[in-house]
């Protein structure tokens, strides 16, 4: 696969939150957290290998194309871990339907990366976390599972809007971070 052009890798990458998009794959709308993003593309975790080449994509209705320039294999627990946290914090925001804000806070803390621990005993609050010993042969099953990341070029108003939204959102969580870190000081 061709890969990202040298200048591209050193304009700076933001990470502070994800982005929530989807993908197009056959006649299906897949959905996809990008990371490591700027306003020339991001990169992406996912479970299909994907062909280079032009890919569309969605946020809300908003719909641009990008393109897949590199594709690789990865097997990161971490990555996994993430994931899997992800995806059990989605199903318990779809279960609080009858909570906007309740349902809204878990949506944000999606978006956010890393935080495992807190997002552990947000899903432990709701009765959401499997015990230990299910949660590992979870995370191993996944393991198995080949899971790929692939780096997007973009070169889309609708992107760069999203971009410019994002980096906003971002610098609240961020602020909040420092808020609140202020009070773990006292």
């Amino acid at each position: 696969m061709t890969d990202a052009t040298p200048a591209q890798r050193h304009v700076q990458r933001h990470n502070q939150i994800s982005i929530r998009l989807h993908y197009r794959l056959d006649a299906d709308w897949h959905r996809l957290e990008a990371q490591q993003w700027n306003e020339r593309g991001f990169c992406f975790f996912h479970t299909h290998a994907l062909q280079a080449g032009p890919v569309a994509f969605k946020r809300s209705l908003q719909h641009f194309e990008g393109e897949i320039v590199w594709t690789r294999t990865c097997q990161d627990q971490a990555q996994v871990t993430e994931m899997l946290l992800n995806e059990a914090i989605h199903r318990q925001a779809d279960r609080l339907s009858s909570q906007p804000d309740m349902q809204q806070r878990l949506l944000r803390l999606m978006r956010v990366q890393g935080m495992v621990d807190a997002k552990q005993r947000v899903l432990a609050s709701l009765g959401g976390m499997p015990e230990d010993s299910k949660w590992q042969q979870q995370i191993q099953q996944r393991m198995q599972e080949a899971l790929f990341q692939s780096g997007v070029r973009v070169a889309s108003p609708v992107w760069s809007s999203v971009v410019t939204d994002a980096l906003a959102l971002g610098d609240v969580v961020q602020d909040l971070e420092r808020w609140s870190g202020t009070f773990g000081a006292s």
